[in-house]
């Protein structure tokens, strides 16, 4: 592979984690980290998942989820409810103050979004969605990665 390519990449990956914030402390100015947000989502659009679950689908550390789940639970954000299968596995959830603060940060990431849009003309928000669509399609059929 081509050095230079590498290195375009690389800094593609700086420039827009630096676009969307993904460096800054906390994740859209809240306490929360983008790993954070993502087990909430995660949570959210499932309902209901096991830790093992949430580390073979996100690629994690399995010691990393069980410390965000702790700390998930003494927030009272997540719930666990044990298995009615497998009596050694539980399910999480996000609680009532879970799902609303997950709520809440899913919509100042739909405004963040927004604000880039709006910043475009027509016709670069419609190139720029179709490039991202390109890249997806090409990382997904390759390597496999998800979104």
């Amino acid at each position: 592979m081509h050095d230079h390519k590498i290195a375009f990449l690389r800094s593609f990956n700086r420039f827009y984690t630096g676009i969307i914030g993904l460096l800054d402390e906390g994740y859209l100015q809240s306490e929360f980290s983008l790993t954070e947000v993502r087990i909430m989502y995660e949570l959210h659009a499932r309902k209901s998942m096991t830790a093992r679950e949430l580390v073979e689908l996100l690629k994690l550390d399995k010691g990393y989820v069980s410390r965000i789940i702790t700390k998930f639970e003494k927030k009272k954000i997540v719930e666990r409810t044990r298995s009615d299968s497998d009596l050694r596995s539980f399910g999480l959830s996000l609680s009532k103050s879970g799902k609303a603060i997950f709520l809440k940060l899913n919509d100042a990431s739909q405004e963040q979004a927004r604000q880039i849009l709006s910043s475009l003309t027509s016709q670069e928000a419609s190139k720029l969605i179709s490039n991202m669509n390109a890249i997806m399609q090409i990382l997904q059929k390759k390597i496999g990665a998800h979104g």
